[in-house]
């Protein structure tokens, strides 16, 4: 069980005739004295229980089962079931396998389970009322009370179903070690902010239970391990590749704002969580006789204006022409390391990347877009259209054209594909010898480096940029909008470790 509470009171006061500071306190001022108070308390009821059973060393099951109740729901949807099963076959152990002398460990394993999410705020299910606007009455000033946030009393537990099926192997004593997980993750209640339209109000718009979504892929791990005399090395890496997809949802989600009421991303079914939803660039107006034979995009549009594509054939360029382009969520992600020691040196790489995913450039819609009155980016200035066949990827500097060359699009959308060197670390540990002269137990001398290089094409600070969210509550459908993040900073150490 689990119990959080809290009370906050405030008191502020003002317009102080005596500025000498033991006579500057609450009470003693002349201006507006104000006085709040708030309360909270949450809490969590949980019962758990195991069963396991294993059959000659060979055959393995088990199963869990939990009941867990929160106060973050209210009546019968405060309580969720959740459990969890699994079997296991030791392949090495039957006969078959048993004298099998390069083969050390061979186990298949099968899994199936149902976890529960109630991470919201406090009180969701209830509407908020706070103080608001003060307004005038005669000579009296009343404060005035607002509805801030919407409630939900329906809501209940996010759940999650998952299929797991892998095996695990190992070779030569140890040598090399391999484990291949698929898994199937279905995801139904899910818990998020419902969109709605700023003609609803000033209160933030309530958490709601909303469709299902589907994450599947695979997962492999590998390990080559070898030891010498006065040497050995540890070699490894992981891979996973992730489809997600939205198979349910009530109303599709608009979400990633770029600027005031336009946004980038939109949930739907069959689309990754936050896909972006964006017009496609078809290039640069060369000429007016271009811009007369394609699609209308409106008044103002002249030579080196930015183009897009009309897939709708309907002749004009609108919203209905926005198109999927990706997602955030990458396809594809893995890592690899390396652990080394030869005499009294060591070595260690950890190299991590990810592929298959984009990068929403907000901060290039203000800055090459001239949304704003930035400074342009070199990239912009040496690839702008500046007359006919001059380019066909960056538009002509305008401030009146921004209507059109800055309008949320995939001129802006970036591959956030990335190989980086996360660590290397390279020590040397003093022998014995050099130790007891100096009456040390141990010593040792290091030098490492972070985030040393990164191989990418994304034109941006920094393609691990991990902003998930804005401040719309936005969550995950705000995700891969890089409004000029600030980078992994890259750094250098030199480091003495010492034991007495």
């Amino acid at each position: 069980a689990i119990r959080n509470s809290g009370r906050y009171v405030n008191a502020s006061d003002s317009d102080f005739p005596v500025q000498e500071s033991n006579l500057i306190y609450i009470g003693n001022g002349q201006g507006t004295k104000t006085v709040s108070e708030s309360e909270y308390a949450s809490s969590l009821l949980s019962f758990f229980g195991r069963v396991s059973y294993d059959f000659k060393g060979k055959y393995y099951l088990s199963g869990t089962f939990r009941r867990d109740g929160t106060s973050r729901f209210t009546g019968d949807n405060q309580w969720g079931n959740f459990y969890s099963l699994s079997a296991g076959w030791l392949l090495k152990q039957e006969a078959f396998l048993k004298d099998v002398q390069w083969l050390e460990n061979l186990k298949l394993r099968l899994g199936y389970g149902a976890i529960g999410n109630q991470e919201i705020g406090l009180y969701a299910y209830s509407d908020r009322i706070s103080p608001y606007y003060n307004y005038p009455f005669g000579e009296t000033v009343s404060s005035g009370y607002a509805q801030t946030a919407l409630g939900n009393e329906n809501l209940k537990w996010e759940t999650s179903y998952q299929y797991n099926a892998g095996i695990d192997a190992e070779f030569w004593k140890g040598t090399l070690a391999i484990s291949l997980d698929y898994f199937y993750k279905i995801t139904d209640d899910m818990l998020v902010k419902a969109s709605y339209p700023p003609s609803a109000g000033y209160a933030s718009s309530p958490w709601i239970n909303n469709g299902s979504v589907l994450n599947t892929g695979l997962e492999l791990e590998a390990n080559y391990r070898k030891v010498g005399n006065d040497w050995s090395y540890n070699l490894g890496g992981n891979f996973t590749y992730l489809h997600n997809e939205v198979k349910k949802l009530n109303a599709p989600l608009i979400g990633g704002r770029v600027e005031s009421g336009v946004y980038a991303t939109y949930t739907t079914v069959g689309q990754p969580i936050g896909a972006f939803y964006l017009l496609e660039m078809d290039g640069i107006f060369q000429n007016e006789t271009e811009i007369l034979l394609s699609a209308y995009q409106g008044n103002n549009i002249h030579p080196g204006d930015v183009k897009f594509v009309d897939q709708n054939k309907d002749g004009k360029i609108t919203n209905e022409d926005r198109v999927f382009l990706g997602s955030a969520i990458p396809k594809f992600s893995g890592g690899l390391s390396f652990n080394g020691q030869w005499g009294q040196w060591d070595m260690g790489i950890f190299l991590q990347g990810v592929a298959g995913n984009k990068i929403y450039m907000q901060i290039n819609q203000d800055i090459e877009g001239f949304y704003r009155g930035f400074p342009v980016t070199q990239r912009y200035f040496d690839n702008r259209w500046t007359g006919e066949g001059t380019s066909n990827t960056q538009p002509r500097p305008s401030w009146t054209a921004k209507s059109n060359n800055a309008r949320p699009s995939s001129r802006f959308l970036e591959d956030g594909s990335y190989l980086r060197l996360k660590n290397i670390q390279i020590g040397y540990t003093l022998p014995k010898e050099t130790l007891s002269s100096l009456g040390l137990a141990k010593a040792r001398i290091y030098i490492s480096a972070s985030n040393l290089f990164t191989i990418t094409s994304y034109p941006g600070l920094d393609p691990e940029m991990t902003v998930s969210d804005n401040s719309k509550n936005e969550g995950d459908r705000a995700s891969g909008i890089d409004w000029g993040t600030y980078p992994s900073t890259m750094s250098i150490m030199l480091g003495l470790d010492i034991s007495i």
